[in-house]
């Protein structure tokens, strides 16, 4: 009777710390195959990943400490699915380079440490018809190119290491919004101390059909003409039979300076979604400027897994030469004054 007791009370105190604790494992496998052309350029046809969402495993969970808080945590690493490759820095290696952060959340909001997306990165993804992915993507999250750890020829930053995070709480009527500051990690006596810092803010408004959001950051380079500035505004107002969005976006470094402004909206079609966006893209002082379109379809045979299917048009003025590319299949090129284009065809599955 008493061993039966013990077991009981066992089974019971596992059942506690089950309702209390949560781990789950979660992904996405996306693979596609692509063709990219370029003026000037031949083709190119291969296999690509993360046309409709970035492939990616994940590993996440919370633990209930009492009285209204949680601690959670949250590693995520990209994936080429097409290859089998990790996207980890210098390697093909699995490294949680999408984030890895430890986090409090209370009544007060959520404080979060560790690698995350930029405060000034997210607007472009949520307000991008396409998820910033495949050959429709906007280009306003990269305006002006990948980041280089704060030199010329980096842009502002998707994912920042060494970031500490606060996100307001979700019972603000609507409102929410993420201070966020990242350590270049630079001794105060090296004469580019602040290189790799970011200062980031955002702030929006979710209610019923409609969501609108502002944010800017600075990423701060190794001289003062290489800070980045970054700032953009996205908005979408849901009516059901099409859901219309706006995103703003201006980058700045030194003289240079791009500004996007991108229409998009997706609609309900059938058993999927029908995507569209038109982007324009204006260099400041110049004629490196460009337009792009892009058209595609997403067919959900179950909530897990969706066909879909995108062209994409790029034309550039007689000042630029950008050409359209995606994750796993790098662009053709493009001469000055060219024009480019991609079409994707793929498989998007959640677990």
């Amino acid at each position: 009777m008493k061993k039966i007791a013990i077991a009981a009370g066992l089974a019971s105190l596992a059942g506690i710390a089950a309702a209390q604790s949560k781990v789950e494992v979660f992904g996405v496998i996306d693979t596609n195959i692509t063709r990219l052309t370029g003026t000037g350029t031949s083709s190119k046809l291969g296999l690509a990943t993360g046309g409709a969402n970035i492939s990616r495993l994940g590993f996440r969970g919370t633990e209930d400490l009492g009285g209204n808080l949680k601690a959670g945590f949250w590693l995520e690493a990209g994936l080429d699915s097409d290859t089998g490759a990790g996207k980890a820095a210098g390697s093909t290696g699995l490294g949680f380079n999408r984030r890895s952060t430890v986090s409090l959340l209370g009544d007060l909001g959520e404080l979060r440490l560790g690698r995350d997306d930029s405060a000034s990165f997210l607007s472009t993804l949520i307000f991008d018809p396409f998820l910033t992915n495949g050959v429709g993507g906007t280009g306003a999250f990269s305006i002006l190119g990948v980041p280089a750890a704060g030199t010329s020829t980096g842009g502002a930053p998707i994912q920042i290491s060494n970031a500490l995070s606060y996100l307001l709480p979700a019972s603000l009527g609507g409102f929410y919004g993420q201070a966020q500051l990242a350590f270049g990690e630079h001794t105060k006596a090296e004469p580019n101390k602040n290189q790799g810092d970011y200062r980031g803010l955002r702030l929006g408004y979710r209610q019923g059909a409609f969501n609108g959001a502002l944010a800017m950051g600075r990423f701060y380079g190794d001289s003062p003409d290489n800070n980045v500035s970054a700032s953009n505004l996205g908005l979408s107002y849901d009516l059901g039979v099409v859901k219309p969005m706006l995103i703003w976006a201006r980058e700045k470094r030194g003289a240079l300076k791009v500004t996007v402004l991108q229409l998009g909206a997706t609609a309900p079609l059938g058993p999927g979604e029908l995507r569209a966006s038109l982007g324009h893209y204006n260099t400041a002082g110049s004629d490196a400027d460009w337009n792009k379109v892009a058209l595609g379809y997403g067919y959900n045979f179950s909530k897990r897994t969706q066909v879909y299917g995108t062209l994409a048009y790029l034309k550039n003025k007689s000042g630029a030469n950008r050409a359209i590319g995606v994750q796993g299949l790098s662009a053709t090129g493009a001469a000055m004054g060219g024009k480019s284009s991609g079409m994707e065809l793929g498989i998007r599955h959640f677990f």
